[in-house]
């Protein structure tokens, strides 16, 4: 597996942030082998997760769910559906190398406190969490043990999911009530607590497994208010910036647009929501922007990267929520208590009006009595609040797409099938026997979803 043939274990990930601060003690002699202290490793392990949330995975989850839209060369057949295994290999790597190996060095480490042990499972947890919902059947158990198994077995999803799970609950029970700030987040996460943040993560795992009764113990538990949100946080510096906006502006000017996405057509009026929601101007204009005359060929939706824009210069991008939590539990809910989740549903309704400045007609709470259109309330309501988010991608497939997000088209002909998973990288089907066979298609449900 070629995860195992790095040597070192600290991989920088500069395209995000300077490491100088994480590595400015380490002995510099390039022919001393050092093993790097665990709390300068943890801020790897950050870094990587910072890549795993806002980078080509999210962009990629993006357009394939239409909050987004590919508008230029490689992009392109991203709107198209076009696969290719190349373009999966950082990203396995990124969350495999950085990620979850670095965590394991953390994990093992016996001089480590608890503290930051309790970080290390915590995010290792979620790496392989994510990694199953993206690919399906992951390497798991024998992962982190590159002697005994170079190239390590597929486990089933639902396994991995459950221990992703088991490794964040073991993650809150040692990071006690430790904040992000003081709990080596330093200058690249921001939030509230380890363990809300922790609890709001493990919430979202057990829902995508079916699990609603873990989901709701969790989300009870989980990010109790805005200011608690596990966010990354970013400058004006260039390789500060947030890793959207480096995107857009910095790298690929135009590759990725919003441009006859379903989640514009939703805020534009183009296409009703289920909650009539006038504030959705006001979200819109949060969003994207405007590029020409709407109704003419050269018309785009782009994202906004001006300074009061989503993907601002140095707007922090979330890795888990309030907004994300209470929808957790709204949708947990709504079948055996609806009126409590209704009540979690019309929470984050308030909260928005808040957000962007309006009263509440702007975004008035749901008044139906109607179990199904709660659920699709629900639902959209996170597919638009969570924009650029891996758990969108997740919600589409594991609910059989229930608010009924259209196919990105070919021209005039909408495309056959909603894409169900990532694909394997090249490099990961060229160096482990062990990939699953035959290769499962990009349109073949995983076994969860």
């Amino acid at each position: 597996m070629k995860i195992y043939k790095l040597i070192l274990p600290i991989f920088a990930i500069l395209t995000i942030v300077s490491c100088e601060n994480y590595t400015e003690d380490i002995n510099s002699d390039p022919n001393a082998f050092v093993v790097a202290s665990s709390d300068l490793l943890i801020g790897q392990v950050q870094l990587a997760l910072m890549q795993h949330m806002g980078s080509n995975n999210t962009r990629y989850a993006a357009v394939f769910n239409n909050q987004m839209s590919g508008g230029d060369r490689q992009y392109l057949t991203l709107n198209t559906y076009s696969p290719n295994r190349a373009n999966y290999n950082s990203m396995w790597d990124n969350a495999y190398v950085a990620g979850i190996n670095n965590a394991q060095l953390i994990i093992n480490d016996v001089q480590a406190s608890a503290l930051v042990k309790g970080i290390a499972q915590i995010l290792q947890g979620t790496f392989f969490a994510d990694m199953a919902l993206l690919y399906g059947d992951v390497p798991f158990t024998e992962a982190v043990k590159p002697d005994e198994f170079p190239m390590p077995k597929y486990d089933s999803q639902s396994a991995v999911v459950a221990g992703a799970i088991a490794l964040i609950e073991t993650g809150i029970a040692n990071v006690g009530n430790a904040t992000i700030a003081d709990g080596y987040g330093g200058s690249r996460l921001a939030g509230g607590t380890w363990a809300e943040a922790g609890h709001t993560l493990a919430a979202r795992y057990a829902l995508a497994a079916g699990d609603n009764a873990t989901a709701i113990s969790h989300a009870n538990q989980g990010i109790s208010s805005r200011a608690g949100d596990l966010v990354t946080q970013h400058g004006t510096a260039q390789y500060n910036r947030n890793l959207m906006y480096q995107f857009v502006i910095d790298q690929r000017q135009d590759y990725l647009v919003a441009t006859d996405s379903h989640l514009a057509n939703l805020l534009d009026g183009t296409v009703d929501r289920k909650l009539t929601t006038p504030g959705n101007s006001l979200i819109y204009a949060s969003y994207f922007l405007a590029d020409g005359t709407p109704g003419t060929p050269s018309f785009r939706t782009l994202l906004n990267t001006n300074d009061d824009g989503r993907y601002a210069q140095s707007a922090s991008a979330p890795i888990a929520t309030w907004y994300e939590n209470k929808l957790i539990l709204a949708e947990a809910l709504h079948t055996t208590n609806f009126a409590a989740a209704q009540g979690h549903l019309n929470d984050v309704r308030a909260a928005l009006a808040v957000q962007y400045g309006s009263d509440a007609t702007g975004f008035p709470p749901s008044t139906t009595t109607v179990t199904a259109d709660l659920a699709f309330e629900i639902m959209e309501e996170k597919y638009i609040t969570l924009i650029g988010e891996l758990t969108s991608y997740h919600d589409l497939r594991r609910s059989g797409n229930l608010i009924g997000v259209p196919n990105k088209t070919t021209g005039s002909t909408a495309a056959t099938g909603y894409p169900q998973r990532f694909l394997y990288p090249q490099d990961e089907v060229d160096t482990n026997e062990n990939v699953p066979s035959p290769l499962p298609t990009f349109f073949e449900p995983t076994p969860l979803f």
